[in-house]
């Protein structure tokens, strides 16, 4: 190996002692060395000879491991990059991925060293994924033959050949293309037969060998490890290599064998003999195995799993594992115990015993679900296999889950898995608060822990056989009422009340006042685990009672009571389950507040005195999440302990500092729900309130980068409520809406509700300080957006903010607002998007005029028509900024005019049609709206026919006219200040009909007078001008023509 490779663009040339070299190099504590060594790797990859010459190295035996170990993990990352990239620079070519796919076997096969041996196993994995079997044909063959060479001969490459087989298996069993999956099965019944062999030969070595207690102890240590890597891919076999397991000869053989093995290894395990003790642990990870095997085939092959030989046999003896830790389960934990003689029971009190009746639990889990939950599948299935599976699973539930049975695993669970253990007290007393926080965040611990899963049992029992039951659960749940019973007891009753909340009748309001109210009083020792469990039953219960006042009083009472730290039975963990429960208490439909109102001054302080002493994180959130649906339950009524809030969440948000971003969150959320309960009289918070905003509005943040959306949502409710003037602190935080408004972010609605309530509650300081152009630019945005809703609004905003500059600051106000649309462009653009749109047109450039308009247009004169209406003078001086004003005038009529009748919104037309008429009341405009005169009338009859009233009272009056609803005193200033400005609009003001025969009259008498109008404009009108005279007096026209020979209709 003394060749040399010149690499283009490298500073050193690939050859094996180079590469050597850098393998060494980057391994070294070196910073410098190992930077350089990365790099020259790293253009190595480009290199074709570069994987085949890291192979070569790793399977050179005389490196050192550490050069060696290096090397696979190099090969193994190459391969995840570029073994599939044929595009990439990088790809590695054909010529060098069979060169190592013909040495790939060599690195784990005789491997001595174990960690090296798993390193290659896993390339070969990732490589057959990739090439099996279109590029590379032949790997499972070849395992096959090395396993049929190894299992009677060396056990040591048997090992390796093992591990190579099942991370194979793994690899092609977690491909989801179809081709893998079907590869995996062609091959799956002739290596589950040669791997049956392998185990039971093994098995049946090393077990003969325990009995007999001669031989050599390390070989019949490797022949344990073989036989359990056997089963382990046996194991994956049976669940991914058949669509149908029961029905392979192979596999029945091998369920049935594991069975006989699993009691035999279980009498191993219980004879505790000393010369046992080196083969404990391998033994236990055998059992394990088949429990996995067990509970994976009932939950992903239920039918299969009844049809297994000895399948329902298998589950009652699952059974008696668990009545026989049951026994035991109260002085179990998660670590191993010792006898009184200070000797260990492996099986009894160790943790395998624990393992086993788990996956017992999850056993009969599966076999209840598999009885009430039939697996669905889109597959087609012939009615003979339907048929089959079917009777399969009812065999299940007639021959397994009798009466008697069901009745028994009850009694169990109820009597031994619900008594409160010796190692929870210890880890209660050790650390309380870690304890509380595990016991919440137990997530899918019924997967992992026998308790949760019994619980899970009990649950499934009661639900799916309520009727059998029913009467022995009464009968138990009546032993709470003894007054003599211990503590441990009675939380173990109320644990499974708790549980049967909502599936059991029971007449819990009796018991609540005769005996819990009387239990959560009770003293003594342990009773603060009574306590704990008395306020997790009341949060089961609260919704299932349906309970009267009396009895939701005695409940906020109880919780009032655990709160009190005054009492010394309510130790930290009870007062933490209290707070966490208690937001279940009353995050309900029922109106909570006049019942909760006795008691809510008490249980905040107690909530917050709580919050500031506990330590965990997660503790604080829970207690947090509490206060806010208590303030959010209380309304209004929170305001008499609204100073009791404000003084601490400040402080709690200072103390949470810039990392505890969810503790933040949580305090804005509760900050919230008071704005929103107070209103109005939340104002006197603002100067404690702002600076939570303003600190979460600096960019580069970690609280602007998660917390922006619920800032903003805040500001916007807080503004909302606050009364002209603004402050001075609210009115500095209008810049930032501005500018988050033009950044046109996900939060742009937010951010244009917030500048809009400015407009409406500060218009003259906003043009005071030169905010107006920046507020319009910003709102201008967002007129041409996609979203039409955000686009409408915007549309609106502006020309709210003219009319409310007008209201406010008169003719001056109004033209300051104009000045600024033009200084930033704005009207500008308008005019000359609708003159293009008019050009466009009058060229016939259709696909041009549809993109120019874009319903864009109808909104630009919205915003023109507000301008008009507050002052038509100011406009028409405007117009002249835009051209000789006939010429301006010829194109933008003729546009508004249209415009106007595609205008969706009612107020908006009605709205544009005063604007336009508003024209004739400027003397210069007179003559230039003449020339516009049918026009003029077409519209009048247009708008005018859906506005005018046909009912026979109201005949002939403006539908849009109408007076504001009454306030209420619970209002918002935006929305006060809103409806004002709308119902005081002209849409909302005037009689659209008066109102275009005032402005008629006045063209009338520029044109000459009556009889003049009559002689030389009404014969240009034609039709226009009768129809026009008719309005008001009939019914009105819909489609336009449809009555007009019959105005009687």
């Amino acid at each position: 190996m003394n060749f040399v490779i010149e690499v283009p663009g490298a500073a050193t040339p690939l050859n094996p002692q180079e590469l050597y070299r850098n393998l060494e190099a980057a391994s070294s504590h070196d910073n410098s060395s190992r930077q350089s060594a990365t790099q020259q790797l790293g253009a190595w990859e480009s290199d074709q000879a570069y994987y085949p010459t890291l192979q070569s190295v790793f399977l050179d035996k005389s490196l050192p491991k550490n050069i060696r170990l290096l090397a696979i993990i190099q090969l193994k990352n190459g391969i995840d990059k570029y073994w599939r990239r044929h595009v990439s620079k990088n790809a590695i070519p054909p010529a060098s991925k069979q060169a190592i796919r013909e040495r790939l076997f060599q690195g784990t096969i005789g491997e001595e060293d174990e960690q090296l041996a798993m390193h290659n196993a896993l390339v070969i994995a990732k490589v057959v994924r990739i090439d099996y079997p279109t590029d590379w044909s032949e790997p499972l063959a070849t395992l096959i033959g090395f396993l049929r060479a190894t299992k009677d001969g060396n056990q040591f490459e048997l090992s390796g050949v093992l591990k190579v087989l099942l991370r194979v298996i793994k690899e092609l069993g977690s491909a989801r293309l179809r081709k893998s999956q079907a590869a995996l099965q062609s091959i799956t019944p002739e290596i589950v037969y040669l791997l049956g062999e392998v185990y039971d030969a093994k098995v049946t070595q090393w077990t003969a060998f325990l009995i007999s207690g001669k031989g050599d102890g390390n070989a019949a240590l490797l022949t344990m490890k073989n036989s359990h890597e056997a089963f382990k891919a046996l194991r994956r076999l049976l669940l991914l290599g058949y669509d149908h397991p029961h029905k392979d000869k192979t596999v029945a053989q091998v369920w049935s064998l594991c069975q006989a093995h699993f009691a035999q290894f279980l009498g191993f395990i219980d004879s505790n003999s000393p010369n046992m003790a080196p083969y404990i642990d391998i033994i236990s990870k055998h059992l394990i195995k088949f429990t996995k095997l067990h509970v994976e085939m009932a939950k992903q092959y239920p039918a299969s799993f009844a049809s297994l030989p000895n399948s329902l046999d298998l589950v009652r003896a699952y059974w008696d594992l668990v009545s026989k830790f049951a026994r035991v389960y109260s002085n179990s934990g998660g670590i191993r115990q010792e006898s009184s003689a200070g000797q260990f029971n492996s099986l009894i009190e160790g943790p395998l015993i624990q393992k086993l009746a788990l996956k017992g639990l999850l056993l009969i889990r599966a076999c209840i679900k598999m009885v009430h939950y039939p697996t669905k599948t889109i597959l087609y299935r012939s009615k003979e296999s339907v048929q089959e599976q079917r009777e399969a699973i009812n065999a299940v539930g007639v021959s397994l889950l009798t009466d008697d049975f069901i009745t028994e695993m009850a009694n169990v669970v109820i009597s031994h898995f619900f008594v409160f253990r010796r190692a929870d007290l210890e880890a209660w007393d050790e650390d309380p608060q870690e304890w509380e926080q595990r016991q919440e965040n137990q997530g899918n611990a019924h997967e992992f822990e026998v308790r949760p899963c019994a619980e899970r049992l009990f649950l499934d029992l009661l639900t799916h056989h309520t009727d059998l039951l029913r009467e022995p659960l009464l009968e138990y749940f009546a032993t709470a009422q003894d007054q003599h019973a211990d503590f441990l007891k009675k939380e173990a009753v109320y644990t499974a009340m708790g549980l049967a909340a909502g599936l059991i009748e029971f007449d819990f309001a009796d018991l609540l006042k005769t005996t819990v109210s009387a239990d959560a009083q009770r003293t003594g020792p342990l009773c603060q685990i009574l306590r704990r469990r008395i306020a997790i039953l009341l949060s089961q219960w609260v919704l299932a009672m349906n309970a009267v006042d009396a009895s939701r009083s005695l409940v906020y009472e109880i919780f009032r009571h655990f709160l009190n730290p005054n009492d010394q039975c309510n130790d930290i963990v009870v007062r933490i389950t209290a707070a966490r429960q208690f937001k279940i208490v009353i995050n309900e439909e029922w109106p909570v507040k006049d019942l909760l109102a006795p008691f809510a001054r008490d249980i905040l302080a107690e909530l917050i005195s709580l919050l500031q002493g506990v330590d965990i994180d997660e503790t604080k959130l829970a207690i947090l999440a509490t206060i806010k649906i208590f303030v959010e339950r209380m309304d209004y009524d929170v305001n008499v302990m609204s100073d009791t809030l404000m003084d601490v969440l400040p402080g709690i948000w200072q103390s949470a500092g810039d990392l505890n971003i969810m503790t933040k969150q949580s305090v804005l959320a509760i900050i919230q729900e008071l704005v929103a309960s107070m209103r109005a009289e939340s104002l006197q918070y603002q100067p404690k309130i702002l600076p939570l905003i303003v600190e979460a509005m600096q960019e580069n943040t970690e609280v602007y980068l998660y917390l922006l959306e619920e800032a903003l949502d805040l500001w916007k409710n807080v503004l909302m409520y606050s009364p002209p003037p603004l402050s001075p602190d609210m009115l500095r935080l209008a810049p930032a809406a501005i500018k988050g408004l033009e950044s046109q972010n996900e939060h742009a609605d937010t951010y244009l509700d917030i500048v809009f309530t400015y407009i409406l509650l500060a218009p003259e300081a906003l043009l005071e300080n030169r905010l107006g152009g920046p507020a319009l630019s910003a709102i201008g945005s967002c007129i041409g957006l996609p979203n039409l809703r955000v686009a409408n609004l915007a549309t609106m905003y502006i020309g709210v903010f003219a009319q409310v500059s007008r209201e406010v600051c008169g003719i001056p106000g109004l033209q300051a607002v104009v000045r600024d649309m033009m200084e930033i462009g704005l009207l500008t653009k308008m005019f000359k998007d609708i003159h293009d749109h008019h050009k466009a047109g009058a060229a016939g450039q259709k696909e041009e005029q549809a993109a120019a308009s874009n319903l864009t247009l109808p909104r630009y004169f919205v915003i023109l028509s507000y301008i008009t209406v507050a002052d038509p003078a100011t406009f028409v001086e405007l117009l002249g900024s835009f051209g000789p004003l006939d010429q301006v005038w010829d194109w933008l009529s003729a546009e508004w005019f249209l415009a106007t009748r595609e205008m969706s919104d009612e107020d908006d037309s009605k709205l544009s049609l005063i604007a336009l008429t508003r024209f004739i009341e400027i003397p210069i405009m007179q003559d230039l709206a003449l020339l516009k005169i049918r026009e003029y009338f077409q519209l009048w009859l247009d708008i005018l026919r859906e506005k005018l009233s046909v009912e026979k009272v109201t005949h002939g009056q403006d539908l849009l006219v109408k007076e504001a609803p009454e306030g209420d005193e619970f209002d918002s200033q935006r929305y006060s200040r809103q409806m004002a400005l709308k119902y005081s609009s002209p849409p909302k003001k005037i009689q659209s009909l008066p109102y275009v025969k005032e402005r008629l009259h006045i063209l009338v008498q520029r044109a000459g007078g009556e009889q003049s109008f009559q002689d030389n404009w009404v014969p240009k009108l034609g039709k226009l001008w009768l129809q026009f005279q008719n309005l008001g007096a009939y019914y009105r026209t819909w489609p336009p023509g449809i009555w007009e020979d019959d105005p009687g209709a």
